[in-house]
């Protein structure tokens, strides 16, 4: 009950107010989205990158583990595509809402209420991974959409996101801190980006339930959200074993790897012209349906 009102109520609130405001002030939602992916998450992850101070080993387990459930996704999710039919957008749709999870404004805090301030400190290193993935992995898949492969890496280098990433955890790594004023702006900045990424979704929420629901690829939907809420924990669980990660570090990565498709994902399907009501619902169907499967991981966990 403590996560369901402390982490979902909230989440659930802001997007639903964004969804009721839109209906009456129809916001431009691709502004907003821009603002989100171009300035404000930028910020948050270089915010989070540079501040985080974690040991070399802890970080290779974390990365490994990361690396191989990523590598298992993404080869599965591009064969699942092709056998249910998926071109284009809609693709690129899939595979964002199979590969990017809510690390962050979701995972952050139920690990925090699960494993205490530990955890936390495991989970934040799982979030950099994540946003890096989103960074370029991320970016690349949804650019493809509507591009060649060759245009679309083009497009990752052209993303701010990429290059916050990479200075941030050059930061860290060195143990460099930035003039205060730079570090106080930043850190403001960064703050915008979860309440603004959740303003995205429920206007993209409000706009995707006037469509047709003959034109979402249900089959495709019901995979989506169960590669993301079923199969990746389940990964995560045999390459930790496989690598020998146990303990604490091992229920982090389970958990973070078990979070619903993050809000990140509308934002670069709309960036990037992909099927943003398939993202959308994705990301909201996983969120719901994440309220039983996560809370019969953690009680399995601890």
């Amino acid at each position: 009950m403590t996560v369901l009102f402390n982490v979902i109520l909230p989440v659930i609130l802001i997007a639903g107010l964004a969804a009721l405001v839109q209906r009456t002030l129809r916001l431009d939602i691709r502004t907003i989205s821009r603002a989100a992916f171009y300035l404000f998450s930028p910020a948050l992850v270089f915010d989070s990158l540079s501040s985080s101070r974690i040991g070399g080993q802890e970080f290779a387990a974390i990365a490994a583990v990361f690396l191989a459930v990523t590598a298992v996704l993404w080869a599965g999710g591009e064969i699942a595509s092709r056998m249910l039919r998926l071109e284009g957008p809609t693709r690129s749709a899939f595979l964002l809402s199979v590969l990017l999870m809510n690390a962050g404004n979701y995972g952050l805090p139920v690990t925090l209420f699960a494993f205490g301030e530990e955890g936390l400190a495991r989970a934040s290193i799982y979030f950099t991974f994540s946003a890096a993935l989103t960074a370029s992995l991320g970016v690349y898949l949804a650019a493809r959409g509507r591009a060649p492969a060759r245009v679309a890496l083009r497009r990752v280098a052209g993303v701010p996101l990429v290059y916050a990433s990479l200075l941030g955890l050059a930061l860290s790594l060195t143990g460099v801190a930035l003039p205060e004023p730079l570090a106080k702006a930043t850190h403001l900045l960064g703050q915008a980006s979860v309440p603004v990424m959740l303003v995205t979704l429920g206007i993209q929420l409000a706009d995707t339930f006037h469509a047709r629901p003959d034109s979402v690829h249900l089959p495709a939907l019901a995979t989506a959200v169960a590669a993301r809420l079923l199969l990746a924990p389940a990964l995560a669980l045999a390459a930790s074993w496989l690598l020998g990660v146990s303990g604490l570090t091992q229920s982090v990565v389970v958990v973070e790897s078990a979070m619903p498709t993050a809000v990140m994902a509308v934002i670069l399907a709309s960036e990037f012209d992909c099927d943003t009501q398939f993202v959308t619902l994705a990301i909201f169907v996983s969120t719901v349906a994440s309220l039983v499967t996560l809370t019969m991981l953690l009680n399995w966990l601890t």
